[in-house]
Parts: structure tokens; sequence; C-alpha cells
């Protein structure tokens, strides 16, 4: 419409395109005129640095203060540039291996060396807790199987015709952990189980699960080393329990025998108890493992009827409080029956079994509650067995960076339970400890984060109970009846 208004002819039309098609001609040929002139000035600087480069006698004095901050790096650029003669022969440059695989470890160490002061830097500013609690307790493992027998096969025959040999190839000897310790693979001693106490301790625990065996199915070692740590560990605010396992084709004798040997344990100083309000004195509290598996006829001597003042009782030989291992919903009405004063799940996989399920703690803590039982919840920050076919079925659980650690701690503590176990410190053949790891080829690590990621993440979640125990207690309204099976008053019925 403009062209029909102002341009009437066909003739001014073409004059007003030839103006335009100059213009855009004069503002090209500027445009490129000013580019090049700038390359012009950058091919000259460059042309004038690789001059100055090549002239090693040329020793020429910055002039500003910008070209003295840029002296060093201008040098290292010249070095490069420099080429090797001899005889003022310019030698070309060669691949020399052994420069670049010297170059290239070197750089790995310093990486290692700025890894290790981070994680000193961490370790320095570890999140610990002052008060340990009586309420968390954790599964430590002393000493720990660090290898595990494994028969190789037979070597097969060259000749389908040939006699395959008769004799059993040797045992060999693997690692069996997944992880690999910050400490190696150590053996318990002074020193070393002070420094594991100190870490427990520091994350507000306090109470230790030792596995029991008793003295004829254990070496006398391992007696003494269970003598040995609770005689240390009030020594770090810290008690002592015991966890049984029995099976179900287990003589009444066995089991008499057992409690009679942790008796004389639960005399020390250093063994765990806590107040009952029906019995009026300090009771020793004792796990049993696979109690489900128990008989009937065994289990009803638990009970506290006249039958316990009789020869047969067996709390007549020890008297406390005993929480049976659990795996499936049916097994919570099993401890009723046999008279157990709680029960606890003891495997930190989500899924793997019923009690060991997140979402179905709320069934068994009310469960408890309801049949004045105790239900005790296991957490842990994974399960890692190295095994290829794991003994305990598809059970590994990844630790997603301390996300599933949290979400255990998490159901734990809205549960508002009495007490928790933590499964575990230092169980590295199943890959659930907490302890430090070292980053090596081979083996799983904690990164990203340092190597007390771990227990950083207990102190955390540890703070975070008993805040929330303290806040119940608040909450209880004056006068009355607090639940003596959440351990609120530090006491159980």
């Amino acid at each position: 419409m403009l062209l029909k208004k102002y341009v009437k002819t066909r003739r001014k039309v073409k004059i007003v395109l030839l103006l335009a098609i100059v213009g855009l001609l004069v503002i090209t040929i500027i445009v490129l005129g000013s580019t090049g002139r700038n390359a012009a000035i950058e091919l000259l600087l460059d042309e004038r640095f690789i001059a100055r480069a090549y002239r090693p006698g040329d020793k020429q004095q910055p002039q500003t203060l910008q070209e003295q901050k840029q002296q060093p790096a201008v040098a290292a650029a010249v070095a490069l540039l420099q080429p090797q003669r001899e005889n003022g022969v310019i030698v070309p440059e060669k691949y020399d291996e052994h420069k670049i695989k010297a170059r290239i470890i070197q750089n790995r160490l310093d990486q290692i060396k700025q890894q290790q002061q981070h994680d000193h830097e961490a370790e320095q500013s570890r999140t610990t807790l002052e008060v340990a609690t009586t309420a968390v307790h954790i599964f430590y493992t002393a000493p720990v199987p660090w290898y595990k027998s494994k028969k190789p096969p037979p070597p097969p025959a060259e000749h389908p015709y040939d006699v395959p040999l008769t004799t059993t190839p040797k045992a060999v000897r693997i690692l069996n952990t997944a992880f690999y310790p910050a400490l190696g693979l150590y053996k318990p001693s002074v020193s070393l189980l002070s420094q594991h106490f100190e870490n427990i301790r520091s994350c507000g625990i306090g109470v230790l699960i030792l596995s029991f065996t008793g003295s004829g199915s254990s070496k006398p070692t391992e007696t003494a080393l269970l003598h040995q740590i609770i005689e240390l560990a009030p020594q770090h605010n810290l008690t002592v329990t015991f966890e049984l396992s029995v099976a179900g084709n287990q003589s009444v004798e066995y089991v008499r025998q057992q409690l009679q040997e942790i008796a004389t344990f639960a005399s020390l100083p250093g063994f765990y108890r806590v107040w009952s309000q029906s019995r009026g004195a300090a009771m020793p509290v004792l796990y049993v493992s696979n109690a489900y598996k128990l008989s009937d006829s065994l289990g009803r001597l638990l009970c506290r009827t006249p039958a316990q003042v009789e020869p047969e009782g067996l709390r007549r030989v020890l008297d406390g409080f005993f929480i049976g291992h659990i795996r499936l919903k049916s097994h919570a009405d099993v401890m009723r029956r046999l008279c157990f004063d709680g029960f606890y799940s003891k495997l930190p996989s989500n899924g793997a079994v019923f009690a060991s399920t997140w979402k179905n703690w709320s069934y068994l803590k009310s469960f408890a509650q309801s049949y004045k039982m105790m239900f005790v919840p296991t957490v842990g920050p994974g399960f890692a067995e190295r095994n290829k076919f794991p003994r305990h079925g598809d059970i590994q659980r990844h630790r997603s960076n301390g996300r599933y650690y949290g979400v255990a701690w998490r159901s734990a503590i809205l549960n508002h339970v009495g007490f928790i176990n933590i499964a575990s410190y230092n169980n590295w053949p199943d890959g659930s400890q907490i302890e430090e790891v070292m980053p090596r080829a081979g083996f799983l690590d904690y990164n990203p984060g340092s190597r007390t990621k771990y227990l950083d993440l207990t102190a955390h979640w540890v703070g975070n109970f008993l805040k929330t125990r303290q806040e119940a207690a608040a909450a209880a309204a004056p006068g009355s009846p607090q639940n003596c099976y959440e351990l609120l008053n530090g006491t159980i019925c």
C-alpha cells in the first residue's frame, strides 16, 4: 500500500531498490573492515609473542602493573614454546611414556592428599552428642570374621574316559566384605576397642549388643574377649547386653546352661539393666535370636507363673526382660504365647520380611502395646553381602547416599518406640556397618562424603530421637501415668 501511495511509476521503484542495495553494501564493507582490523591486530600480537618466545636473549621488562602480574604465565608459556636444541639444531619433541605415566601418578597422589586433607577436616568437625542414651542399642561384632572358606571345583578330566581325581581340593580363603575398613583388617585389642567405644559413645549410643554362643561352642579367647569388653565399656559410659542364639531342636538343658553362663556376666557392673516398676528391681535385658523357632513346651518355662520358683523354671536361673526375634506377622503372637517381654526385628532390609518392613512397624507397635509387650525396631544404613548368591536371599539394600538410613530412622521415631536397635557398627560381612571405610579399588565406599559419614548421620538421628522423646514427655498431662513401655521415664512396667 505504501509503495502504491508514494511510488506511482516503475522507474521510481527501481531507484528505491537500487539505493537499498547500495546501503546494504556500504554497511557490509564497514563491518568487515572493522573485523579484519581486529584480526590483524591479534595476528600481529601472536606473531610478536612467538618471535619474543623464540628469542631467549630478549629480557624486556614489563611496562605496566598488569603485565607484571601476567609475567609468570607468560614465562611458563615461553618455556613451553622454547624448542629443544642440540648443537644449534632444533630437535623435535619425542613421546616419552615414562614422563606421561609419572605425571598421571603425581596427579593421582595430589588428589589423594587433597581427599585425605578433606577427610581430616571432616573428622575434626564431626557431629557428636555429649549424652549417651540407653534407649539406643547397636550390634557390635568381635572378632570380625574377615575371611570365608570356599572349596574350588575339581579340575575337569582331560579325556572322557579318564578317571576323576579322588582328592578333594584345598579350600581357599576369600575376603568376605564388600567395603574395606579404614583401620584395616583389624583384630580386637584394648586400643582398638577404646577407639570403637569412643566413636559409639560420641553418636549418643549407650548399649552394645554382643553375640553370645556359650563356652561350649566358642573358644576360650572369645569368652575372655567378652569379659574384656564388659570391663572396658563402663570407662566410655557404655553398657553391654547379649544376643542369645537358639534353635527349635535345642533342649531345655542347653538353654538352661546358656542362661547360667549369662547370669555370671549379668552380675558385672557393665551389663545393661533397666528398672522394673512391677518387680521393684533393676533387671537385665536379653535378646534371643530365632526365638520364634522355640517349642511351646520350652517357651512356657519363661512364663511368670508359680512354675518359675520350681527347679524347672528358666526365670529361676536368670530373670530379666527377654526380647525375642521375629520375622513374620504370626511370630508376634508366638512371642506372646512363649511369655516373652517383647520382640524385635533383626534384619535391616526393608521389605525382606514382615517384621523388617517399615510400613508394618505401626501394627507391631500397637500389637505389643495391647498385650503390654515391647516392640524394638532395627534400623540400618543398608545391606550388601559380597556373595554372588546371598545366603539370606535377595535382600541387598543400597545405601542411596544415606537416604535409606534416614527413612528407617524416621519410621522408627514416628512410631514412638522405647528402644531402637542399629545393625550394625562393624558387621562387615553383611555390609551393614557404620564404621569408617577406606576408598579402595574393587570395594564399595561412602562417596560422596567423608569416611565418617554414617557416624555423623547416626549422631544426627539419635539426637532427633531424644528430642522427640523429650517433647512427648513434656506434652504428657501432669499427674497422668506415663507410658512406661515407651521408656519415657527410663523404666519398664
